[in-house]
């Protein structure tokens, strides 16, 4: 998986994916994919994780995207300005 993060106020990060790896992310938050990838939306944590995420202004659901070949991309954007920053997640802590 390979990623690249643009933008200034309104950043958007567009991954590479290889055939077989996912990403998660709740329901809206996809800006484009290409036709290569596929997306299955699901209650990540159940019904409980779901209502806690609408409590807290999030989507109830999360959708998956799986690279059904290699090289597709998918790009992710916020609605409103801040920034996107890459965190390092080390064994054991994923």
């Amino acid at each position: 998986m390979r990623y690249k993060i643009e933008g200034g106020q309104l950043p958007v990060v567009t991954i590479a994916l290889e055939r077989g790896e996912s990403i998660f992310t709740q329901s809206g938050g996809m800006s484009w994919m290409t036709d290569g990838i596929a997306m299955d939306t699901n209650l990540k944590g159940g019904l409980l994780g779901g209502l806690g995420r609408m409590f807290t202004g999030e989507s109830l659901f999360m959708a998956t995207y799986t690279a059904q070949r290699d090289g597709q991309q998918i790009a992710l954007a916020s609605s409103f300005p801040g920034s996107i920053v890459a965190l390092e997640i080390g064994p054991g802590l994923e």
